[in-house]
Formats: structure tokens, C-alpha cells, sequence
């Protein structure tokens, strides 16, 4: 019975190892050029198995498997707007975290080893308005590449890493050719960093990369593995100027465009508000990747504060608060740099408008497995902004054929709810997204909206390209005998 016993556990044992879905560690490169088709090798646990399919959370941007494992071309339509999107493989038995992979505008390029100092990329191509994809491969490691640059034109050095998700705290110096530090860059709106800098004379200078641990470790030393993928964009490009608004009085609801061009400056904005206006008052800076720490204030005419607020919920580093006018009268917004600094890169957007019931559903993972003729919960939380009168419920929606969710209600206040998935027996089997959508349909606030999950990430500090999605993964799998 005993040996019985141990063969039922090992079939068991191996059944388990074989319904694992694959890992997704990274994929290099990460991203390429808008109407381009660039070969990418994937790393992870099980994607040199039968090629796993992938989906991309853009229709524009396609991962085909190649000619080997692991082994993907990426091809990206002429029509692909640049930006951030999330790829995942999938295969019988579950799909992988999605990761994330970035479509750029400019000429693309794959590092050149060796590139370790100023002498291995003395000899390279030094270009500019361009991406280079490199990979920080062992610890220790530091890629140096080269750039031409005018006299008189501003560059802009920009990294992605930590952003796409890479265990890396990178940090980006900036050398002549003597190999002496002229400009340096480490943390920004996240551990990602940034050079602006105009050169004194035209001629070749050399941009180094490195990295720190992430999560943090006891030591301070450079780190890297094949997972500590980078994105670097070099440009000598002008930068966008916001179009700034001119006016410093307010109508509801506004949004508006201002900077703090100097350090200890403060913009000020007139609002008339009558007694028991309901407002809704938010500063982005941040999520537009401006240095600017912003912070908000309401006065009163004679210069009172009546509320103030620096940073937003979890993550969030913008300002926003709701606000109820206490008296007719005339009321001051000031907006302000939480360091005192300022520069003409210290943008913003105001936005006032009248305050309305909102939510927002977190579910609780990325993917979900269900079985024919089984179940199985999605876990979803939902937080409500001001009153609903009607009845919220959330409901799963774009399901495969032969599953099915019964709708569930959601306390007024918001809560913990769970929606139950449900397989009948000779369900297809099946790999696809879904949606959970949280609605309501009182006649004072009609809302539909998406529930999302977190990008699986360890200990954000600061925004990865894109933070949540609001597509989780549904498999069915094939009936097994």
C-alpha cells in the first residue's frame, strides 16, 4: 500500500509540473521602431516548449513565434502610435504575467559588446535621435555608447528600465571624451533617470549606463543579469511646450495648463464658488513625467487656508482633494513646487470641475484558471467616491463559450465582492481575456466601469509604464482523459 501510495503522489507530482503555466522573466529587445520588425529572444520557464502563442494588449503590435525557442519576431504596424503596451504568452495549460514592451519613434539600435569604457565605443557610430536596446548581463556590468552632439542644442538622455519592469535602479552618466563627468542622472517621477544637457562645443560624447539593485540590497554595488533590460533614447529634438494658460481666473469646470518656471514660485488662480459647491480640484505633474512636486492650496480671500494636499493615494504623487465651498465669495488655488524648485520643464495641468460619484474595481490577479464543469472566484474590490443612490453590481463580461457569471451586488459603499466563473461539462477549451465591469444604473449616476488588476511588480517605487490593465486572462483547458 505504501508503494501504491508513493506512485499515486508521484503521477500526482508530475501531473502538477506539467500543467504549470510557462514563466515570463523578460524579452530583449524590449520594444521597437514604428513600422518595424525586430527578432527578440524571450527568457522564462517553459517558453522553449512548443513555441507558446502571444498576445499582445495592442492589435497594432504582433509577437509570432520564430524559427527556434524562444526565439519571437515582433512586428509593429506603420500606423502603431509610440507609447507602452503589454505582451503575454500563453500555452494549454495558463498564460504568463504580462510584461511590458514600448514602440518608439526613432531609429533603433542593439548594443555592441564589448562597451564596458570610453575605448570600446571610441571606434562605434555615434548618432543621435535614436533607442538603444542594451542589457546590464552580469554584475558589475556598465554600458558605455557613444553620441554626436551640436554646440548650442540641447540633448536629452532618457532610460527606461525600472519602467518596463526590470529588476534594476539604473543611473546614467554623461562623459567627454577624456572620460570626465560632465552631467549625471538617477532617480526621477521613478527610480528611471534623465539628462538634459547642452553642450559647450560639437563633437562625441559618451552616455554610461549602470545599475543598483531593485529591490534594494545591503551593498551598493552594480548589479545585472539578462533580465536587466534597458531602453536608452538619445535626442536633440525641441521639446513640446505646453501651450500655458495666461488666465489666473477660473470658470467650473476648467482644465489648464500652467508651470512653475523659478524656484519658490507659486501660481495663483481666482475662483468664484458659491456656498456648498461640490468640486473635484487635481494637479497632474507626475503622470505627465514633469520634475514638478506639486502641491495644492485653497485660500480664502484674505489669504486663509482652507485645504491643502502633496501627494494622492498609494503611488500617486499628484495632488487632488475634494472640496466644499463654505461661503459665497472669491477663493485662491495656489500651486506650488513641495521642494521650492522650478524650471521650464516644471509643467502641470489643473483641471476643476464639479465633483461626481466615481469607482474603481481592483481585482485580485492577473489570470484565472477554470476547469469544465468546475468554478472558480474572482476576487474583486470596489471603492465608491461620494453616493450612489442606485444598485451597483459588477458582472464578467466577453466570456468563452459554455461559461458563464451570475451578476453580484456591491454595497453602496463599496467592498469586497466575488463573482463565481462557471465551466459547464463540455466547455471548449479555451485561452482568451476577459472583462469584469462594475455598473450602475441610478438615473443620477450612470457608470460603467472596467475592473483592473496591478501589473505583477516587486515593490514599485514610482510608476512603470503602465501600471494596470483591465484585461485578465481566462483558460479553459482541454479536457484530459
Amino acid at each position: 500500500m505504501r508503494a501504491r501510495a508513493s506512485l499515486v503522489t508521484l503521477l500526482f507530482g508530475v501531473a502538477a509540473v506539467q500543467a504549470a503555466p510557462p514563466g515570463f522573466e523578460s524579452i530583449f529587445p524590449a520594444g521597437g521602431q514604428v513600422g518595424g520588425r525586430v527578432e527578440a529572444m524571450v527568457a522564462g520557464k517553459g517558453l522553449e516548449k512548443d513555441s507558446p502563442l502571444a498576445w499582445s494588449s495592442d492589435p497594432k503590435i504582433v509577437l509570432l513565434a520564430g524559427d527556434k525557442p524562444k526565439k519571437y519576431f515582433l512586428s509593429i504596424a506603420k500606423d502603431a502610435l509610440p507609447g507602452p503596451c503589454l505582451v503575454r504568452f500563453y500555452a494549454d495549460d495558463g498564460a504568463t504575467p504580462p510584461r511590458i514592451i514600448e514602440v518608439g519613434k526613432f531609429e533603433e539600435f542593439i548594443e555592441k559588446e564589448p562597451n564596458d569604457v570610453i575605448a570600446d565605443s571610441k571606434t562605434s557610430e555615434a548618432k543621435m535621435n535614436v533607442t538603444i536596446n542594451g542589457v546590464l548581463e552580469k554584475a558589475g556590468d556598465a554600458d558605455t555608447h557613444a553620441i554626436r552632439v551640436q554646440k548650442g542644442k540641447r540633448i536629452t538622455l532618457e532610460l527606461h528600465g525600472y519602467a518596463l519592469g526590470s529588476p534594476m535602479d539604473p543611473a546614467l552618466r554623461l562623459l567627454n571624451e577624456r572620460g570626465t563627468e560632465i552631467a549625471a542622472g538617477h532617480d526621477t517621477t521613478n527610480l528611471d533617470p534623465r539628462i538634459d544637457y547642452t553642450p559647450f562645443a560639437d563633437g562625441k560624447l559618451f552616455v554610461q549606463v549602470f545599475a543598483f539593485a531593485h529591490p534594494p540590497a545591503a551593498d551598493v554595488a552594480l548589479k545585472g543579469s539578462a533580465n536587466h533590460i534597458y531602453r536608452l533614447t538619445v535626442t536633440n529634438e525641441p521639446k513640446k511646450t505646453a501651450q500655458l494658460s495666461e488666465a489666473k481666473t477660473i470658470a467650473v469646470p476648467t482644465t489648464i495648463t500652467g508651470c512653475i518656471t523659478k524656484a519658490r514660485e507659486e501660481d495663483v488662480f481666482s475662483l468664484t464658488a458659491k456656498k456648498g459647491d461640490d468640486l473635484q480640484i487635481a494637479v497632474r505633474a507626475q503622470a505627465i513625467r514633469s520634475p514638478l512636486d506639486a502641491t495644492l492650496r485653497i485660500e480664502d480671500a484674505d489669504g486663509k487656508s482652507l485645504q491643502q494636499a502633496d501627494d494622492g493615494d498609494k503611488e500617486n504623487l499628484d495632488p487632488s482633494l475634494r472640496w466644499k465651498a463654505p461661503k459665497d465669495g472669491e477663493f485662491k488655488l495656489v500651486i506650488a513646487d513641495r521642494f521650492h524648485q522650478g524650471s521650464a520643464d516644471h509643467v502641470y495641468e489643473l483641471s476643476v470641475k464639479p465633483f461626481a460619484p466615481s469607482l474603481v474595481g481592483t481585482l485580485d490577479t492577473h489570470a484565472y484558471r477554470l476547469e469544465a464543469g468546475k468554478s472558480v472566484e474572482v476576487k474583486l474590490n470596489v471603492k465608491a467616491s461620494g453616493t450612489f443612490t442606485g444598485k451597483i453590481q459588477a458582472r464578467a463580461t466577453q466570456l468563452p463559450a459554455g461559461v458563464t457569471a451570475e451578476a453580484v451586488d456591491v454595497p453602496a459603499k463599496g467592498g469586497d465582492v466575488k463573482l463565481m466563473l462557471k465551466a459547464v461539462a463540455d466547455a471548449t477549451a479555451s485561452q482568451a481575456p476577459f472583462t469584469v465591469e462594475i455598473v450602475t444604473s441610478a438615473p443620477d449616476a450612470v457608470l460603467t466601469v472596467l475592473a483592473s488588476y496591478a501589473i505583477p511588480f516587486t515593490e514599485p517605487r514610482g510608476d512603470l509604464l503602465i501600471m494596470s490593465d483591465t484585461h485578465p486572462w481566462l483558460t479553459v483547458p482541454a479536457k484530459k482523459p
